[in-house]
């Protein structure tokens, strides 16, 4: 990062610290002026919520302000490097508690992901839930060298032991990179399945109708969950450690190779989808979503994760007739002009939701 870029991310931070201070009691002409600073820039809504995150943890870590926050930083990443302008005092009396949490959170928002996941996860070995807003998309490394990049309207629980590192996609999507560590094994539970590497990188998406997993690097095991990880998942209930899996569930799996993607479905069923193209399943990284051939509900369901406008779909007939495409994540109405092309269809679109219906 150079001079420049890095001066500019620490203006940000400061900029979405004030911010997050000034709307713990603001006035009215206060919260005018914040939603107009939001809708400037996604820039703006990212380090908000990126704050955010950073308040809840810095509650757990120290909540009787007994550490140097700068000390207590730089321990953690080098790439995070505090504000010389600002004050920061082992004297919990002396600096009120909102000064000295807007301090922290503004150094250390710079590299936010990395603070929020190595603070937390050496905390304690319970499980820590993140998610993301619709049309949110965040990335967090590991204590142990992994990245999980979370896709829109997702929610992810993880925890770390001494045998296992396991990690509970509860909703949305997520692309593992996964650091190799044979002494302790990565797994992924979903609703209907788990999903076990070593070093490699893939794509898991929770979906209405099952769990699809395409790998993108090395390789992975996908099993159908076992009965004793299949119920209400939340991130207290128990779950199966990685090293107990051949007792819990005797099958061996399916070993999903690079450029393969899987599919489980609610009865336990594997199976294998053909001509397909992984570098398809992650193009959500940049914010595009492609689809062969694909079923209107289908693309639907996509689009209505990323955007307050919805898609609202009416009729057998619509739902089942197949499109393919290329669109911006984010231009739900792009989608709406081609299909207002469509003879056989009709579409209504209004601030809430566009309406598709047979003709």
């Amino acid at each position: 990062m150079d001079t420049e870029t890095h001066r500019l991310e620490e203006l940000l931070a400061q900029q979405a610290s004030q911010w997050i201070e000034t709307m713990r009691a603001p006035s009215a002409q206060q919260r005018a002026a914040f939603v107009t600073w939001l809708k400037d820039s996604p820039r703006n809504v990212r380090d908000v919520l990126l704050m955010l995150t950073i308040d809840q943890t810095l509650e757990h870590i120290d909540p009787k302000r007994l550490h140097d926050i700068r000390s207590l930083l730089a321990a953690s990443d080098p790439r995070i490097v505090a504000f010389p302008q600002v004050l920061v005092r082992r004297n919990a009396d002396a600096v009120p508690r909102r000064r000295w949490k807007a301090a922290a959170i503004a150094a250390s928002l710079v590299a936010a992901s990395v603070l929020g996941w190595s603070l937390w996860g050496h905390s304690s070995s319970q499980w820590k839930e993140f998610e993301t807003a619709a049309g949110e998309q965040r990335a967090f490394e590991l204590e142990d060298g992994s990245v999980i990049h979370l896709n829109t309207h997702s929610r992810a629980a993880i925890r770390f032991s001494e045998h296992a590192r396991d990690v509970r996609l509860l909703r949305g999507e997520a692309l593992f990179r996964v650091h190799h560590d044979t002494s302790r094994p990565f797994s992924v539970y979903t609703k209907d399945a788990v999903i076990q590497a070593v070093g490699t990188q893939f794509n898991v998406y929770e979906r209405q109708d099952g769990t699809e997993v395409a790998v993108i690097e090395g390789r992975v095991i996908v099993k159908a969950a076992p009965q004793a990880s299949a119920p209400s998942f939340i991130a207290s209930d128990p779950v199966v450690p990685a090293h107990e899996m051949s007792m819990a569930h005797p099958d061996a799996g399916l070993i999903v190779r690079s450029s393969e993607e899987v599919k489980v479905n609610h009865q336990g069923d594997v199976s294998r989808q053909t001509a397909v193209d992984v570098t398809d399943a992650v193009a959500w990284r940049e914010r595009r979503l492609i689809f062969r051939e694909q079923p209107l509900d289908v693309i639907a369901e996509q689009f209505n994760r990323y955007s307050r406008k919805q898609i609202r779909l009416q009729g057998p007939d619509v739902t089942t007739r197949l499109y393919t495409g290329v669109f911006d994540a984010d231009d739900v109405e792009s989608l709406a002009q081609i299909l207002a092309r469509d003879p056989r269809l009709v579409v209504e679109s209004s601030n809430e939701a566009i309406i598709v219906k047979a003709r």
